[in-house]
């Protein structure tokens, strides 16, 4: 009875464990990255195959004609870009 019990015990953790790593793996596609106006601010999604993003840049956003200084807002979450892991960040701007 204890061997049973022993053996069904390792099959409930084995498939629990394969369970677990497939899910782990399975990312959201990447959001585009394109410049959204929110009354005076803009809004835009950056992504980055590294989990390390600038807390201020200034960039020319040929979708709205206009320098823009833009800040971190955080927080990055991991996705898929191209099939490979990448991650996102969202930033808040201000035409400069």
């Amino acid at each position: 009875m204890f061997k049973k019990l022993l053996t069904v015990g390792a099959l409930a953790a084995s498939i629990s464990l394969t369970i677990g790593t497939a899910s782990a793996q399975v990312q959201p596609k990447c959001p585009d990255q394109k410049v959204h106006q929110a009354g005076n601010e803009y809004i835009r999604q950056v992504v980055n195959p590294y989990n390390n993003f600038a807390n201020v840049f200034t960039r020319y956003e040929p979708d709205v004609g206009k320098n823009i200084k833009w800040y971190f807002q955080g927080p990055s979450f991991s996705c898929t870009y191209n099939g490979t892991l990448a991650f996102v960040a969202q930033y808040r701007g201000v035409a400069s």
